[in-house]
């Protein structure tokens, strides 16, 4: 009769200590084991294999000439010689350009001399000669553009037209006999019409400032020259018209002009 209250307090107090350590490492595995629904976000690190977060760099130069399509340029520099362009360009789009130059060029030298010595031809005698002389381009194309996908480089065509004027005076001398000649003449030619081909560089800023450069080699096409001798003195005779008809034919037969000619093209600007 009174054993058995004790064997049922034994079962309860075996009953609550399962009880006990059941919950208690519930507990301790909540504690300790992560949750399925939060995991922890790793960062991307050489350390643990993830590619490196990418730090924004700014607008590509593609973005930029999307941005700034019209642009106004130009370039110059002189002492004694002097060059000035001016070019304006509309992008078409972030790759594709069309665009206006226009450019004088001109090359001025004063006293420029030399001499020789005749030794096997007589007389031995020195001959000399002083001479000022200025040339002068001028011209203008039309050009189109292609930039090489997103980087600052591009390609170009060009057709334009341009002239080209030289006066010169010189004085020849001979120790010799003391005798001299002097002879003022004048060569232009032009309109030369030529096609070019073009390979550049032009750096876009976010400010809307760019700069750059350019390389052309340019073809002409047939073009027309003349030749002038204005003034031709000797100092032992008088000039003659067989005189001036030579001197203008041994002029004309000493300038020539090539057929193509590569020139470097300068420009800083503003794009907007």
């Amino acid at each position: 009769m009174f054993s058995r209250p004790k064997s049922a307090s034994l079962f309860f107090q075996i009953l609550s200590i399962l009880i006990l350590c059941i919950v208690s490492s519930q507990g301790w595995s909540q504690t300790t084991e992560p949750s399925p629904d939060k995991t922890i976000e790793q960062k991307p690190s050489p350390m643990n294999g993830l590619p490196p977060e990418k730090i924004p760099s700014g607008p590509s130069q593609a973005e930029l000439r999307e941005k700034f399509k019209n642009q106004i340029s130009g370039f110059g520099f002189g002492r004694s010689e002097k060059y000035y362009s001016f070019q304006i360009a509309r992008m078409l789009d972030s790759q594709w350009a069309i665009g206006l130059n226009g450019y004088t060029n001109t090359y001025v030298n004063r006293f420029d001399n030399d001499t020789a010595y005749s030794y096997f031809l007589p007389p031995h005698a020195f001959y000399g000669r002083l001479r000022n002389h200025q040339e002068k381009y001028w011209g203008g194309a039309l050009f189109v553009q292609r930039f090489i996908a997103d980087s600052p480089f591009f390609v170009s065509l060009w057709l334009g037209r341009e002239h080209y004027q030289k006066n010169q005076t010189a004085l020849y001398w001979e120790s010799a006999g003391n005798t001299y000649r002097f002879e003022k003449n004048s060569y232009s030619s032009g309109p030369r019409n030529y096609a070019g081909f073009g390979v550049g560089f032009r750096f876009q800023t976010t400010s809307g400032f760019f700069f750059g450069w350019e390389g052309v080699w340019s073809w002409y096409s047939p073009y027309h020259n003349s030749f002038s001798v204005s003034d031709l003195y000797y100092s032992d005779r008088t000039a003659s018209i067989g005189d001036l008809l030579y001197r203008k034919y041994a002029y004309q037969n000493s300038e020539r002009l090539p057929g193509s000619s590569f020139g470097l093209n300068l420009f800083v600007g503003w794009a907007f």
